[in-house]
This record gives C-alpha cells, structure tokens and sequence, in this order.
C-alpha cells in the first residue's frame, strides 16, 4: 500500500497496556478511525477472554511507527451517539 502508514492499535485495559506489535498499514487518519472502531467492535460483540471482564473498560491508544499517540478511542464508542 503506497502511502500508508503503519499504525498500532494498543489496548488500554484498567492501567495495563496491552501492546499490538505488528500494526496494520492504513492510508489516512479516517481510514485509521474507521478501522479501530471496526476492531473495537469486533472485540466488544465476539471476544471473549477470561482476563478482560468488559471491553467497555478498554480502549485503543493507536501510535504510529515513531511511537507517537495519534489517537485514543474508548470502546465504547461502539454504541454510537448517547
């Protein structure tokens, strides 16, 4: 993907961080909103694991390749608009 830039999507959960290291490649900064809310769906509807009680608790602190916090997105976004 010419132009992209590799973003990692790090889950916050209650203090702990929980790294992504290998990323994902995305070309803008709405392509990267569009993508971590997909995740942060994908996770809050599907997974399940023992050591996180509620994705609700979480959130993504997405950094690019520099280490740079570009975004930070509570789970809870997935709901949509109060």
């Amino acid at each position: 993907m010419s132009g992209a830039l590799r973003y990692f999507l790090n889950v916050r959960y209650r203090g702990r961080m929980i790294p992504d290291a290998e990323g994902d490649e995305l070309p803008d900064d709405e392509a990267l909103r569009a993508h971590a809310l997909a995740n942060a769906r994908d996770l809050v509807f599907r997974t399940r694991m023992y050591t996180i009680r509620s994705w609700f608790d979480c959130s993504f602190e997405v950094t690019d390749e520099s280490g740079r916090v570009v975004l930070v997105m509570p789970f809870d976004e997935v709901l949509g608009p109060a």
